[in-house]
C-alpha cells in the first residue's frame, strides 16, 4: 500500500464498504447469540428478522470506524494510516466479539472486567490467536476492497445507505409495535441480538390512542392458547422437570406489596398494623432481602426465584412463573388490582401476569397516582371479594404505590418531624408519612378479611418490591435504582398463615425462597426448588450465601461481607456490608463461577 495521501472521498468510500463486508462477518459470529431463535411462520417476524440483522450488524462495524477511523481520514488522510486503524479496530472487535459469544452462549454473561477475572488463561490465548487471525485477515480485506472499488463507478453506494436506513426504521417500527401489541415473536428475536435494544413506545403510543393495549393483550393472550403455546419456551428449559402437583391445601392467597417499603422502617409509630402483625400473628422475616433495588427485578425476583439476567428471556416470549401457572391450574380466582401501571416500567403484563385473561393493565387514570389510586385499590378489592362466592380460593395481589412517591392525603392525621441528623430529613419524614398512610390500608384490608370471615382460610404475604434510600449510603443512593445496599434491598416479609404459630425467623432470606415456598406449602408440589428457582423453602432456614440483584440497567453479587457491583460499560467495584468502597478487593471465583452457572441453568 503507498503511504501518500489518498483523496479523502476514496477513503471515506472504502470504509463504508470495509464496514459492510464486516458486518457480514460479525453477523457470521452473532449466530451464537441468536441459538434458539426462530422466526418460525410468522410473515412479520421473518420480515423484522432480515431488517435488523442487516442493520444491527452493519451499524455495529460502520459507528467504531466512524468515531475512530474518520477523524483520521479528516485530518490526515494517509491510505496506510487510516488502513492501520480500521485494522486493528476491525480486528479487536472481532477478537472481542468471538470471545464473548462464546461466554454468552455458555454463562449468559457478557465479557466485561468481572467476568474476565474469572476466565482461564487459556480464553485470553485463545482471544490472542484470534486477534492475530482477524489482523491477517483484516488486512488481506481491506486491500481487497481498495483495489475492487479503484475505477468502480460510485453507483452502489447510496442505494446501500438508503437500503440501510429502510432497515433500521423498518425494524425498529416493526419492533415498537409489536412490543406494544404484546406481539411475541418479533420480541423474542429481538432479545437475542448483541448490544440491541429495541426501540419501545408503548407508553406514547397508548397515550396517542394509536395502540390499545388492552385488546392488544387479550387478543395476543387469546391466540396464543388457542394454538396451544400460552407458556412457550423460546430459548428457556423452564421448569427442567415437569410440575407435579397435587390439589393443595385450598387455603387463599392474598399477596400485598408495598412498593420502596425498607424493613428498618417497621416500627409502632410509622407501621403499627405491620408491627403488631409481625408480633403477634406472623411469621416475620427479619433478614429478607429483594432480588432487585427496582420494582420490575424485584418482582420477578419475587415471582419466578430466578436471577435478574433472565428477565429478558421471560418478558420476550411472555412466559409466566410455575407459580402462577399452577394457581391457574388448581383453579384460584385470580384478582389483581394495582395503584401503579402493570404494563411500565414493572412489566407484569408480560411476565407475572402474562396469562392471565382481563387483567387491568393500567391503573386508574381518572386518579392521579399515589394516595387516591392506593385508596382505589382497597376499595376495589374490597368489592371483588364480596362478590367470592362459593369454595373456589381465591389469588390476591395488591400493589400500594404511595411511598415510592411519597405521597399521602393532603389531610392525613399524622405527620412525622424530619429526624435530626438525616441526610434528607424532610424527605425521610414524608416517606414515614406515605408508610403510615399504606399502613392504614392493610389495616383495612386485614379488618375486611376478618369480618367476611376469611382470614380463617387465606395466607396473608406482605412485603415489598425493593426498599428506598435517602442518602444514608453517601450521596448519589438516592431513593431506589441507584446502588445495592441494605436500606435498597433488604424489604420486610410477614406471612400470616393459618395453624402456624407466630415468630421471627432470623437466617437470611430473600424473594427466590417464595415460589419454591408457596408451590411446596400451599400447592402441594413436590419438585425440588431447583426444577424451577434459584431459592429454597423459606422454613428450611438455611441461610443464602450470595444472591444476584438486578437493577433496570446492572446487577450485584450479594455476599455477607462484600457486593459486587457492575456497570453498563464493563467495570465493576466492590464495597463493604456498610457500602463503602473496597479498594484492593479479594475475589472468591468459585463464587463468581457459581453465579455464571445459575444465570444460564435454565436456557437451552
Amino acid at each position: 500500500m503507498a503511504a501518500g495521501n489518498a483523496p479523502r472521498t476514496a477513503l471515506f468510500r472504502w470504509l463504508g464498504w470495509f464496514a459492510m463486508a464486516n458486518a457480514v462477518l460479525l453477523g457470521v459470529i452473532s449466530l451464537l447469540y441468536m441459538a434458539g431463535a426462530e422466526p418460525g411462520r410468522e410473515p412479520l417476524a421473518w420480515v423484522y428478522l432480515l431488517t435488523i440483522y442487516f442493520s444491527h450488524h452493519a451499524l455495529l462495524a460502520l459507528l467504531p470506524l466512524l468515531l475512530v477511523v474518520a477523524p483520521v481520514i479528516a485530518l490526515v488522510p494517509r491510505r496506510r494510516l487510516v488502513f492501520a486503524a480500521a485494522i486493528l479496530v476491525l480486528a479487536c472487535m472481532v477478537a472481542v466479539m468471538t470471545l464473548d459469544s462464546l461466554l454468552w452462549s455458555q454463562s449468559r454473561f457478557h465479557l466485561n472486567l468481572l467476568t474476565a477475572q474469572i476466565l482461564g488463561a487459556q480464553s485470553w490465548i485463545f482471544a490472542a490467536v484470534m486477534f492475530v487471525i482477524a489482523l491477517g485477515f483484516e488486512s488481506i480485506l481491506a486491500g481487497a476492497i481498495w483495489r475492487w472499488l479503484a475505477g468502480r463507478p460510485r453507483a452502489f453506494g447510496r442505494p446501500l445507505a438508503l437500503m440501510l436506513t429502510i432497515s433500521l426504521l423498518v425494524a425498529q417500527g416493526i419492533y415498537a409495535w409489536s412490543d406494544a401489541s404484546y406481539f411475541t415473536p418479533v420480541t423474542r428475536l429481538g432479545n437475542q441480538l448483541p448490544v440491541h435494544t429495541g426501540i419501545t413506545a408503548k407508553k406514547w403510543l397508548y397515550r396517542l390512542g394509536l395502540v390499545d393495549l388492552q385488546q392488544s393483550r387479550e387478543r395476543q393472550l387469546a391466540r396464543r392458547m388457542s394454538r396451544g403455546t400460552s407458556t412457550p419456551a423460546g430459548g428457556l428449559n423452564y421448569p427442567l422437570q415437569p410440575m407435579r402437583c397435587g390439589a393443595g391445601e385450598r387455603l387463599n392467597l392474598l399477596v400485598i406489596i408495598i412498593d420502596s417499603l425498607r424493613s428498618d422502617v417497621l416500627d409502632a409509630s410509622t407501621a403499627p398494623t405491620l408491627t403488631r402483625l409481625a408480633a403477634s400473628e406472623a411469621l416475620d422475616f427479619q433478614q429478607h432481602f429483594s432480588g432487585g433495588n427496582s420494582s420490575r427485578m424485584g418482582l420477578f425476583s419475587f415471582f419466578y426465584g430466578l436471577p435478574p439476567g433472565y428477565f429478558s428471556s421471560f418478558e420476550a416470549i411472555q412466559r409466566p412463573p410455575v407459580l402462577m401457572d399452577e394457581l391457574q391450574r388448581q383453579g384460584y380466582r385470580l384478582g389483581i388490582f394495582s395503584s401503579a401501571d402493570l404494563y411500565r416500567p414493572v412489566m407484569l403484563d408480560k411476565t407475572a401476569f402474562a396469562n392471565v385473561p382481563g387483567l387491568r393493565v393500567a391503573g386508574d387514570e381518572s386518579k392521579v397516582r399515589g394516595w387516591p389510586r392506593d385508596i382505589g385499590v382497597t376499595e376495589d378489592w374490597m368489592a371483588w371479594l364480596d362478590a367470592h362466592q362459593g369454595p373456589t380460593p381465591f389469588f390476591g395481589f395488591l400493589y400500594y404505590d404511595a411511598p415510592r412517591v411519597n405521597d399521602f392525603p393532603p389531610d392525613y392525621p399524622l405527620r412525622f418531624d424530619p429526624p435530626s441528623g438525616h441526610p434528607r430529613a424532610e424527605e425521610f419524614a414524608e416517606y414515614q408519612t406515605a408508610v403510615h398512610f399504606s399502613d392504614s390500608q392493610v389495616a383495612a384490608v386485614l379488618q375486611h378479611l376478618e369480618q367476611g370471615g376469611w382470614d380463617r382460610n387465606t395466607v396473608v404475604l406482605i412485603s415489598s418490591d425493593h426498599g428506598e434510600e435517602f442518602s444514608e449510603s453517601g450521596p448519589g443512593f438516592d431513593r431506589h435504582g441507584s446502588g445495592f445496599s441494605r436500606y435498597q434491598l433488604q424489604v420486610p416479609l410477614i406471612i400470616r398463615w393459618p395453624g402456624m404459630n407466630a415468630r421471627r425467623l432470623e437466617h437470611r432470606t430473600s424473594h427466590y425462597d417464595v415460589a419454591p415456598t408457596l408451590l411446596r406449602r400451599l400447592l402441594s408440589c413436590a419438585n425440588e426448588a431447583a426444577d424451577f428457582s434459584s431459592g429454597r423453602d423459606l422454613l428450611a432456614g438455611i441461610s443464602w450465601e450470595w444472591l444476584i440483584a438486578g437493577s433496570y440497567y446492572n446487577y450485584a453479587v450479594i455476599e455477607r461481607d462484600r457486593i459486587t457491583v457492575t456497570f453498563p460499560n464493563g467495570t465493576y467495584e466492590v464495597r463493604d456490608r456498610a457500602y463503602r468502597l473496597i479498594h484492593q478487593p479479594s475475589f472468591d471465583a468459585g463464587t463468581l463461577q457459581a453465579v455464571m452457572q445459575e444465570n444460564r441453568r435454565f436456557h437451552r
